[in-house]
């Protein structure tokens, strides 16, 4: 057994230095690997990410803008205008992004967020739709849908890697006063 050893250690005085030194750095390395922070996605900072979070964050704006125009208090008619200026922000988010071309390595991703801009788009016209019409119930349930559709578009645009748009979070429907 010890044979064993010293053949593992090393014989000389030198030879178990550079053995420990080898032992130490091998333990730092584990602790660095476990203890300092990862890209828990592992989406690369590139181009494609760079081009995609501008957009991302520029149609945020712009629906934070149109949140702006509806009147509070006056639903349908605050509805209807709020989600009548929000098409053209969302149509256009997803329109900039399809003129970008995606990496092999997020192909999924981008289609995944490219869906829910389109569903996002179809619940914000029908609550167009149910808010002209003036039954509250229908808008009310327009926009319940129209908020869980945003939704999907948060998780698509976290699973993306837009760490920045991500962070800022909208809501589909403003509150009525």
């Amino acid at each position: 057994m010890r044979e064993r050893l010293a053949g593992l250690v090393g014989t000389t005085r030198r030879a178990r230095w550079i053995t420990a030194a080898t032992a130490v750095a091998i333990v730092v390395a584990v602790i660095a690997f476990l203890t300092l922070p990862t890209d828990d996605q592992g989406i690369p900072r590139d181009e494609y990410t760079l081009a995609a979070e501008q957009i991302c964050l520029e149609a945020k704006r712009q629906i934070l803008a149109s949140s702006r125009l509806a009147r509070a208090g006056e639903d349908p008619a605050g509805t209807s205008e709020y989600a009548r200026a929000l098409l053209p922000a969302v149509s256009g988010w997803r329109l900039q992004l399809d003129d970008l071309e995606v990496p092999a390595d997020r192909k999924e991703q981008a289609a995944q967020l490219t869906a829910a801009l389109k569903e996002a788009e179809a619940r914000i016209a029908g609550l167009v739709r149910t808010a002209e019409e003036g039954n509250r119930r229908r808008t009310l349930a327009s926009a319940a849908a129209a908020d869980d559709a945003s939704t999907r578009v948060e998780e698509a645009v976290a699973a993306l890697g837009l760490e920045e748009c991500a962070e800022l979070r909208l809501g589909t429907v403003p509150e009525q006063g």
